[in-house]
């Protein structure tokens, strides 16, 4: 387990600790608001990430569904005083995990197809191309910051793709421990969309993570190392995508 539960919102989030990790982070979240919002925000972006490539289950898997319903023999009700554990967790019945199982490995083969994973016959679009495509897209539109000390930055947006690239050069270095740190602000407020390493010669191009409709702002902190859920210091750079 990691010595710092500080670090285990991600994981906790994406159901990857082991059952000992999980109570002791839940342990940790009682008493850590902080850490108890990153995870609230984590869950929101894993549910609408994965909502965003849903597509309804083939009819056939249904009907095997319930032809394996029929054929296996029903398990009758478990008496347990503490149906729920930890933050909430339901434990499902053997049957209904078997079929828990099958839908979810169905839907990893539609999103398979629908995204052209490898070995399924097509090709994923990776962070190049998804950088390009903003840039090339026929409604892009760049934004230029206002020359300060962070060099040279803009942003390209793409309303039609809700994408969004940020280009910059000449980023001053950080220390070590600390990192630059997107965020897309509108009327509920600033969220995270990346981290940002100066690159050769300071020059940097990253896709902001998040839709981005062009009527937000982009502003750029210095955070600690790894992030913040919420930012921490004043914005070194702020472009208003609504000029």
């Amino acid at each position: 387990m990691s010595g710092d539960l500080h670090t285990l919102t991600g994981a906790y989030a994406a159901d990857a600790l082991s059952e000992t990790e999980r109570l002791a982070f839940e342990r940790h979240l009682d008493a850590c608001p902080a850490c108890d919002q990153e995870v609230r925000e984590l869950t929101e972006t894993a549910a609408r990430l994965g909502s965003a490539v849903a597509l309804p289950p083939p009819a056939a898997l249904w009907d095997r569904v319930r032809a394996e319903a029929a054929a296996t023999r029903q398990l009758p009700p478990v008496a347990d005083p503490t149906p729920l554990s930890g933050r909430g967790r339901r434990r499902f019945p053997p049957l209904l995990a078997a079929a828990a199982a099958l839908l979810v490995a169905a839907a990893i083969s539609v999103t398979a197809l629908n995204l052209g994973l490898p070995g399924q016959g097509g090709r994923s679009e990776g962070p190049v191309d998804l950088v390009a495509a903003v840039l090339s897209a026929p409604d892009a539109r760049r934004i230029a910051a206002k020359p300060g000390p962070t060099g040279q930055v803009a942003v390209v947006v793409s309303r039609r793709r809700g994408q969004a690239v940020f280009e910059a050069s000449g980023l001053p270095e950080v220390p070590a421990a600390r990192t630059y740190q997107l965020w897309v602000v509108d009327r509920s407020g600033p969220r995270p969309a990346g981290l940002v390493e100066p690159g050769g010669a300071g020059k940097v191009t990253r896709l902001l993570e998040g839709r981005v409709t062009g009527s937000e702002q982009v502003a750029m902190t210095v955070e600690r190392r790894g992030g913040a859920a919420r930012p921490t210091s004043e914005p070194v750079v702020v472009v208003d995508l609504r000029a």
